[in-house]
C-alpha cells in the first residue's frame, strides 16, 4: 500500500517544515515505512509505502511539542529559543496555545490523506488575504510566512493564517530538524533557523539530517554573517556523512532592533560541499570546530569565505586559506592559533571545491 501526500503549497520554508514534520512524524510512528520525500516546485511530494497509524503519528509529534511546551513555564527550552527575540511573552497562556493546537490538529491529521492529497489545492483557503479563515501562524519564519519582512518588499497588514495542521506539522518541524542558534549584540537580539530542504530523500537519511541538525542548539555572543552559520552549526558534535540523496539548506534570521522584530534575512544554500568537507577535515584533524569557533568571534568575514569557496566556488581554496591565515596571524597568540590552521583543512577544502568547482 503506498500512500501520496503534498504539502499545501506555501512555498519554502514554511511548507520545508511542514514535510519535514510529517515525515519525521511517520518515521517515529511507524519505524518500518519506507518513505521518500521529493521536492516539486514550492511543495514536497511524500510517497509512503507501508501501513500508517495517523492517530499514532499525531501522539509523537503532540508529545514532542508539549514538552517542549511545558518547559516554557520554567524560562527554557526549544520553544523559548525559538521564539527568540519576542518580549512579554506570557508562558502559561502560550503552554496553553499549543495544547490549544494539538487538540484541534487532531482531526484534521486524522484525515491527513484527502487534506494533503493533490487535488485538495489546501493552501487556497490560508495565507495572507482578506476574509480568509484560519488561526494567525505565530511562525517567525520567511518573508511570506509568520511575521513580516523587514525589507524592501511590503506587505499589506493582514495576518498569515494557516489551518491548524499546517501550524502544528512546522512547529514539529522546527523541534524535529532545525539548528536554533539564539545571538545579542547591543540593542540587537535574536534567533537564526537552519533548516535542511530535502530535494530528493529517502526516510533513514531524512531521520539522520535531521538528527543532525536538531542536536544543535547554541548561543553565539554576537551577531553573524549568515554564510557563515551553516558551518558553526556543522563543525561541532556529530556530523552524519554520507548522507545520500539530494539536499540544500534554509537559513533565516529572527531579529528585534529596539523593540521591532522581524526577520531580517534571508538565504538559501547548498549542504552537501559543507557536509563533505567537514566530515574530510573532522576525520583527518581534530582542530576543526576549534578553529570555526576561533573565527566566529574574531573575523566572521572569513567564516563565510569558507562557506563560499564551497558552495559556489569562489574564492579558490588557496585565497581562503591565506585570509584563515592572516586572520590568525595576526592576534596575540598567534604562535598558538596558527595550529588550528591544519593540513587535513587545507586538504579537505581542495578536494571538495575541486570536485565541484575545479576543472
Amino acid at each position: 500500500m503506498e500512500t501520496r501526500l503534498v504539502t499545501p503549497g506555501h512555498s519554502p520554508p514554511l511548507d520545508t517544515l511542514i514535510a519535514l514534520g510529517l515525515a519525521n512524524g511517520v518515521l517515529q510512528a511507524c519505524p518500518t515505512a519506507s518513505l521518500l520525500v521529493r521536492k516539486r516546485g514550492v511543495c514536497y511530494e511524500i510517497r509512503i509505502k507501508g501501513q500508517v497509524n495517523w492517530e499514532e503519528v499525531h501522539a509523537k509529534l503532540s508529545d514532542a511539542i508539549m514538552f517542549e511546551a511545558r518547559r516554557l513555564r520554567f524560562g527554557m527550552g526549544d520553544l523559548l529559543r525559538a521564539f527568540g527575540p519576542q518580549r512579554g511573552i506570557k508562558f502559561e497562556e502560550l503552554e496553553g496555545r499549543f495544547l490549544d493546537l494539538t487538540k484541534k490538529a487532531y482531526n484534521h491529521m486524522l484525515e491527513v490523506e484527502k487534506e494533503y492529497s493533490q487535488e485538495a489545492q489546501h493552501a487556497a483557503s490560508e495565507g495572507r488575504v482578506k476574509g480568509r479563515r484560519g488561526r494567525t501562524a505565530y511562525l517567525p519564519i520567511a518573508p511570506w510566512a509568520g511575521k513580516f519582512f523587514a525589507g524592501t518588499y511590503k506587505y499589506q497588514k493582514r495576518q498569515y493564517t494557516l489551518c491548524p495542521l499546517c501550524s502544528f506539522l512546522a512547529w514539529a518541524g522546527i523541534l524535529t530538524s532545525s539548528s536554533l542558534i539564539k545571538y545579542r549584540k547591543r540593542d540587537k537580539r535574536g534567533t537564526i533557523y537552519v533548516v535542511p530542504d530535502p530535494i530528493h530523500m529517502e526516510g533513514y537519511d531524512l531521520a539522520l539530517l535531521s538528527l543532525l541538525f536538531r542536536e544543535k542548539r547554541t548561543y553565539i555572543p554576537e551577531d553573524l554573517p549568515l554564510l557563515a552559520i551553516p558551518l558553526l552549526v556543522l563543525s561541532t558534535g556529530e556530523t552524519i556523512w554520507p548522507v545520500e540523496g539530494e539536499y540544500g539548506l534554509y537559513v533565516w534570521k529572527y531579529e528585534q532592533v529596539g523593540n521591532f522584530p522581524g526577520i531580517r534575512g534571508y538565504s538559501q544554500q547548498p549542504l552537501r560541499p559543507l557536509l563533505e568537507f567537514v566530515a574530510k577535515a573532522k576525520s583527518r584533524g581534530g582542530r576543526l570546530a576549534r578553529l570555526v569557533r576561533v573565527l566566529s568571534q574574531r573575523d566572521p568575514a572569513a567564516l563565510a569565505q569558507i562557506v563560499e569557496c564551497l558552495s559556489y566556488g569562489e574564492p579558490d581554496p588557496y585565497t581562503v586559506v591565506r585570509s584563515v591565515w592572516t586572520s590568525l596571524n595576526q592576534e596575540e597568540r598567534r604562535t598558538e592559533l596558527l595550529k588550528l590552521l591544519e593540513r587535513s583543512f587545507a586538504e579537505a577544502l581542495y578536494e571538495v571545491w575541486r570536485s565541484y568547482w575545479g576543472s
